[in-house]
C-alpha cells in the first residue's frame, strides 16, 4: 500500500511560475500614493527655494537700489554746498580785490571790467571725492533779478546799479568706488553791493564843478579857495545821497593862473561777503 502511494506521489509534476508575485489590489494604490506623495514634496521643496532665491534677489535689488540712492543724495548735497563754498570764497577775492586797489574815474569802465577770481573747494566725505571749481567775471548789462543759487543769498541774482557777476560753476563727486559719479555745469548771477554807476555819476559832475570854480579865479590864490569852499558843500551833500563820503582839494601851479584839483569818493559800510569793507574811487584834473 505505501508503496503504490510513494509511486504515484514520485509521478505528480510540479509547475513553478516564473513571474514575480503580483501584489494585491490594495498594495498597488498604497505604492502609487507614496511616489505621488514623494513627486509633491520635490515639487514644494523646489518651488520654495526658487521663491526664496527670488525674494533673496528682490532684497539685494532693493538694497542695492537703496544704497545707489544714499550715494547720489549725498553727491548731490555734497557739489550743492561745496559749490556755495567755492562761490562765496570768490567773491571773498573780488571784495579784497575792490577794497585793497582804489578805481580811478577815468578808467571806472576798464577797473570793472577786468576784475575776475576763481576758487577751487574739494574733498573727501566717506567714500565720495568731490570737487568745486567758481570763476566769477562781470556780468552782461542786464540779468534776471533772481537766481536759483539761494546758498549764497543775500549776494545771489542781478541788481541793477550794483557790480554784477557771472558765475561759472563747475562740480563733480564720485562714489561707490566709481560707479557713481554726479557732474554740474551751471551759470548763475551774483553781486556785490557797491555803486559803479552812482560813483562814475559823481565823479563826473564833481570834477566838473570843481573845474569851473577854479577855471574863473585860479589866478589869484584866495580867490580860488574862496570859490573852492563855496563848491564843496553842494558835492558832499551829493555824494552823501548817493551813500558816499567825498573829500577834495587843490593846488595852484607854479605858474599861478592855473590849478590841478582831485577828489576822493568812499562808499563806506558796503556788506560784503565776509563783513563791512570800503570802496575807494579817485579822480583829478586841471584847470588850463
Amino acid at each position: 500500500m505505501f508503496p503504490l502511494a510513494l509511486a504515484a506521489l514520485a509521478f505528480r509534476a510540479f509547475v513553478i511560475d516564473p513571474r514575480p508575485s503580483r501584489p494585491c489590489r490594495g498594495g498597488r494604490s498604497l505604492a502609487r500614493k507614496a511616489i505621488a506623495a514623494t513627486l509633491a514634496s520635490i515639487l514644494l521643496f523646489t518651488a520654495l527655494v526658487a521663491a526664496d532665491s527670488t525674494m533673496m534677489t528682490a532684497e539685494d535689488n532693493l538694497a542695492s537700489s537703496a544704497q545707489l540712492s544714499h550715494i547720489e543724495s549725498r553727491e548731490h548735497a555734497l557739489t550743492v554746498y561745496s559749490g556755495g563754498a567755492a562761490s562765496v570764497h570768490a567773491l571773498a577775492h573780488v571784495q579784497e580785490y575792490l577794497s585793497s586797489n582804489p578805481a580811478d574815474c577815468v578808467g571806472l569802465q576798464q577797473y570793472l571790467a577786468s576784475i575776475s577770481a576763481s576758487s577751487s573747494i574739494s574733498g573727501t566725505d566717506g567714500a565720495i571725492a568731490y570737487v568745486s571749481n567758481a570763476t566769477v567775471t562781470p556780468a552782461p548789462a542786464q540779468g534776471d533779478a533772481h537766481d536759483n543759487l539761494t546758498i549764497v543769498s543775500p549776494f545771489s541774482g542781478y541788481v541793477a546799479g550794483d557790480l554784477n557777476l557771472r558765475l561759472s560753476l563747475d562740480g563733480k563727486a564720485i562714489g561707490g568706488g566709481g560707479t557713481v559719479s554726479l557732474e554740474r555745469h551751471e551759470l548763475h548771477l551774483l553781486h556785490l553791493p557797491i555803486k559803479p554807476d552812482a560813483a562814475s555819476s559823481l565823479c563826473a559832475s564833481s570834477l566838473e564843478t570843481l573845474a569851473a570854480a577854479l577855471s574863473r579865479t585860479s589866478c589869484n590864490f584866495s580867490s580860488a579857495q574862496a570859490a573852492f569852499e563855496s563848491a564843496m558843500p553842494p558835492l558832499i551833500e551829493r555824494a552823501a545821497a548817493g551813500g558816499f563820503f567825498l573829500a577834495a582839494g587843490w593846488g595852484q601851479s607854479p605858474g599861478g593862473c592855473s590849478a590841478t584839483y582831485w577828489i576822493t569818493l568812499v562808499e563806506l559800510g558796503v556788506e560784503g561777503v565776509t563783513g563791512g569793507f570800503g570802496w575807494v574811487v579817485r579822480g583829478s584834473g586841471a584847470t588850463a
